[in-house]
């Protein structure tokens, strides 16, 4: 056999090696899922709280070919499988992981998780570490329950109003406004409305200020009433564009929620909460509350008193003593309220 007849049979073998090879490959290849798999639960939620739950985000295949899956232990059902379900969290304090799972034939299947943390929905048993005081009253337009203090010539409230009438609660969800209170943009904190509004004649002296979003016989503090405020706490009568330095950590409690800090720690700001005002990290949010920033890091509080189209607020930072002065855009920033009032034994002797 002359060597080209050897050739043609090496030849067709290593053909059908490599076809074999080939489809074997072409076998052994994995198909995926395309797109984004995606459900909302909320961050914080209060015990046994229901919530619809929706598998969104999977492009291919067709949703006929998909099937969802949830899966979270201590939750009620802890497994259902369907694109859509209600679902309770927990009835028990904690941090709880709930995962969504997309099969489909023929394709490898892709999951995610969120987790919520379940909390007390009374504010004085949720938030540890910060003062009560025996003082508190009742908003007869919700009946929401506010402790106060007095401080300085006023009472004020010693946690953030939670009127749900006007703002937002940070990342639109409820337990953080019952928690941190709600954010409101200036507009609505000084008017208590959406519309825009001019800066209300304010004489000097405490309690001067518009009702706003306040409860009735309350009003949104004014510069004069800020600076009262601080000028308890200093030697010296502080002015309210002062920097305030000091002030921050006095009036920061070193809360917990569940046990875990709500402040971000740093030595430079240590939150000893010696005022009993019990500041927390609320954070804001801008852009008509489509972007939220700041929880756990800082907090601002609006104040009656404006320049041009910017309010002015007071902040703490968690890495700062100060408790500071700056302005921000009266509709396109949403922080922080509170609320204060002539006390009662003032106003009788009056």
């Amino acid at each position: 056999m002359n060597r080209k007849n050897l050739l043609a049979p090496l030849l067709l073998l290593f053909a059908s090696a490599v076809i074999i090879s080939g489809c074997e490959k072409d076998e052994s290849e994995t198909n995926y899922l395309l797109g984004t798999l995606s459900f909302d639960l909320p961050a914080y939620t209060f015990p046994g709280d229901t919530y619809l739950v929706e598998a969104t985000g999977i492009t291919s295949p067709g949703e006929d070919s998909v099937t969802y899956s949830f899966i979270g232990p201590h939750f009620v059902p802890d497994s259902i499988v369907g694109r859509t379900a209600y679902i309770a969290v927990p009835d028990s304090l904690g941090t709880f992981t709930l995962t969504l799972t997309a099969a489909a034939e023929g394709y490898a299947s892709t999951a995610i998780s969120r987790t919520t943390t379940v909390i007390h929905r009374h504010f004085i048993t949720m938030v540890r570490g910060i003062e009560i005081s025996a003082d508190s009253i009742t908003d007869p337009r919700d009946g929401k329950v506010y402790y106060y203090k007095r401080f300085g010539n006023l009472d004020w409230f010693t946690q953030n109003l939670n009127w749900e009438e006007f703002g937002l609660a940070y990342l639109n969800t409820p337990a953080l406004g019952y928690m941190m209170g709600n954010l409101y943009t200036w507009n609505q904190a000084i008017s208590g409305l959406e519309s825009p509004v001019t800066v209300p004649e304010v004489t000097d002296g405490p309690g001067q200020g518009p009702q706003g979003v306040c409860p009735p016989g309350w009003s949104i503090p004014t510069a004069w009433d800020w600076a009262d405020l601080a000028s308890a706490f200093s030697p010296t009568p502080m002015g309210f564009l002062d920097p305030w330095n000091g002030l921050g950590q006095v009036f920061a409690a070193d809360a917990s929620i569940n046990q875990s800090k709500v402040w971000k720690y740093h030595p430079d700001n240590e939150k000893t909460n010696t005022t009993g005002w019990n500041a927390l990290p609320a954070g804001y949010a801008i852009l008509e509350g489509e972007a939220f920033s700041g929880f756990g890091q800082t907090s601002f509080w609006w104040a009656a008193c404006a320049d041009g189209n910017q309010g002015y607020y007071r902040l703490i930072h968690y890495a700062i003593d100060r408790f500071s002065c700056a302005t921000a855009d009266k509709s396109a920033v949403y922080a922080s309220v509170r609320c204060v009032r002539i006390p009662e034994d003032v106003k009788q002797s009056d």
